[in-house]
């Protein structure tokens, strides 16, 4: 398995004068009427516009386009027809994972049961799936304060642009660079997949007891015998161990890059990291705009091509949604508008192949293995044409 581009190439390039555009920032409206507005904060994680929003979706509409009869051989040949308990479940719906500057609004309609609103206008209903639904969400009102709202009480969450500058802020992006192997990738950073802000703490064992320290206090990390060595600003050396944060129980080393997506390093690719102050807070809620359908050419193993919209996975069907993958212990989700190529190889991986010429192999996961439930492609005005993924080249977007 191989990256045929060193990342190290694609570091975010900052402006000449940095500005806070990258947080989220939205208006927050209770069941009693009340409302906030400012900077947001999902639980103790997701603070920025490129951090990702997870939950379940509740159809697939997609699944109209076949009758009982193919939908089992679908199942079947693709080894996930029958649930834990035995009984044949026939939804194929799959998790939605997507950046928050791809939503435009969210409305909490009870218990884990929301409706999300996309940046198109199109929207999606949604049923829990991960702990971003029925967090606490914190808001950064300038005229009230720091706001702490329960799940339960909201009605509404709009999504807006946020102001250059923020009077005040939760804390200042992680950021630095990641080496891994012989490539470094250089972005925002979040830890263990949880703490993306300065005043976040790394919590460790140390001959001294038990420590948390900011991470706006550290200047480096590396991976160390069964912990790691903390190198804080003021040059002094911690070797921590015994939690998630600093063991093989850390959840990854995330690190936000232009033009590829989310690049989760795992604890045993991950060899160390330098941090430095953030040039910018990451690109602007402006800067998503509209989702657009899927579009571009399949190719098939006897040759055929057939050019239109394509649903990828009986799923997928907008460029903003991600696609998922592993290269060894770190794992990839890109946005397909990121997309230039997807090539099969095999059953087990596939090559993909970015607009700005990173080359990726990736496997695991259903995107990119046997798992994938196979492609619609729409030509024209008729009806879709369905190919399964043992039958599948290549896919080129447009």
């Amino acid at each position: 398995m191989s990256i045929v581009v060193l990342a190290s190439g694609l570091a975010l390039a900052g402006p000449a004068m940095a500005s806070d555009v990258g947080y989220i920032y939205g208006r927050v409206e209770l069941q009693s009427g009340e409302s906030y507005e400012g900077e947001l904060r999902w639980g103790d994680e997701e603070a920025f516009w490129d951090d990702i929003f997870n939950s379940d979706k509740v159809e697939n509409e997609n699944l109209a386009y076949f009758d009982r009869r193919q939908l089992e051989r679908i199942r079947e040949r693709h080894w996930n027809g029958w649930n834990v308990l035995g009984v044949f479940d026939p939804d194929l719906t799959h998790v939605l994972a997507v950046r928050f500057g791809d939503l435009k609004r969210i409305e909490v309609r009870g218990g884990e049961d929301l409706i999300a609103e996309f940046r198109n206008g199109r929207q999606l209903r949604l049923h829990g799936g991960s702990n971003d639904v029925g967090a606490q969400i914190t808001v950064l009102d300038p005229k009230q304060g720091r706001r702490e709202v329960k799940w339960s009480r909201i009605r509404t969450i709009e999504f807006k642009d946020t102001p250059a500058k923020l009077a005040d802020k939760l804390g200042e992006p992680i950021y630095g660079t990641v080496k891994t192997g012989p490539y470094q990738f250089v972005g925002r950073i979040q830890w263990d997949n949880d703490e993306t802000l300065t005043t976040d703490e790394l919590d460790g064992e140390t001959s001294d007891g038990r420590q948390s320290i900011e991470f706006g206090d550290i200047a480096a990390i590396r991976r160390y015998r069964s912990g790691a060595l903390v190198t804080l600003k003021s040059g002094s050396d911690l070797y921590m161990r015994g939690t998630n944060d600093v063991n093989g129980e850390n959840r990854g080393v995330v690190v936000i890059v232009d033009g590829v997506g989310s690049v989760k390093v795992g604890w045993d690719d991950f060899d160390g990291v330098q941090f430095r102050s953030a040039p910018e807070s990451g690109r602007a809620y402006a800067e998503y705009g509209k989702a657009s359908n899927l579009q571009g050419t399949v190719v098939a193993r006897d040759g055929a091509r057939l050019d239109g919209r394509i649903v990828f996975d009986l799923d997928e069907s907008w460029d903003f949604e991600l696609l998922q993958g592993m290269n060894h212990d770190t794992e990839y989700l890109i946005p397909f508008r990121d997309i230039a190529r997807i090539t099969r190889q095999g059953l087990r991986r596939s090559v993909v192949e970015l607009h700005n010429g990173l080359v990726i192999e990736l496997e695991g996961g259903q995107d990119v293995t046997r798992k994938n439930e196979g492609l619609l492609v729409f030509a024209g005005d008729r009806g879709p044409t369905y190919f399964d993924w043992r039958d599948v080249t290549e896919i080129v977007f447009r």
